[in-house]
């Protein structure tokens, strides 16, 4: 009699790893396709705007666009190596160097997106901002607005994704693809359950 229950109990382990597994596959899936359907909309006017640093000069060159537009006041490029000065940002993103010599501030501190997240809200409090465009990739804005909003709940912040090297709508044709947002979601998951 003991047997028969525990050879039922084994065989219900396997059952219970598939479906584990396939809601892991499911949420993985579903955080891809999230941010393979996000595209800007046209901006809503904004205090500030807000470009995370990574990759290529591409979120820059969206946050400038922003400024340069009028949907801020202020932009701040958040994450910049200390050996990047200002000429080598305009000769990543482009963009009028008068722009940036009259409306982009440089943060140099942080080093991961927590760090993202407390320089901006240092930054948008220095400046009584209560509204924030969120520059980043695609695959990166889904945690970025967690820790973000963890930082500054009395802040509103609006998405602005831009698709950068990294394509979630190519997992299954591109390994880079793949590997970026696979590594971007586990990443967000951990934060989402933390």
């Amino acid at each position: 009699m003991k047997r028969a229950k525990s050879s039922r109990s084994l065989g219900i382990l396997p059952a219970l790893f598939f479906v584990a597994l396939a809601g892991i596959t499911f949420d993985f899936f579903a955080f891809a396709n999230r941010a393979a359907e996000s595209v800007p909309a046209v901006a809503r006017e904004a205090d500030g705007v807000v470009a995370l640093t990574g990759g290529s000069g591409m979120r820059i060159a969206a946050g400038v666009d922003l400024v340069t537009a009028g949907r801020g006041e202020r932009l701040l490029i958040s994450g910049v190596n200390p050996d990047v000065g200002m000429d080598d940002l305009i000769t990543l993103a482009g963009g009028a160097p008068e722009t940036y010599a009259c409306c982009v501030d440089i943060g140099y501190r942080a080093e991961t997106t927590i760090g993202n997240a407390e320089e901006t809200a240092v930054w948008a409090y220095e400046h009584g901002y209560t509204r924030l465009i969120i520059v980043t990739s695609d695959y990166h804005m889904q945690r970025s607005l967690l820790l973000l909003r963890r930082a500054m709940p009395d802040i509103e912040l609006q998405p602005y994704p831009v698709r950068t090297v990294v394509d979630p709508s190519a997992l299954l044709r591109d390994p880079k693809s793949f590997r970026g947002v696979l590594t971007e979601w586990a990443k967000w998951r951990v934060t989402a359950l933390g």
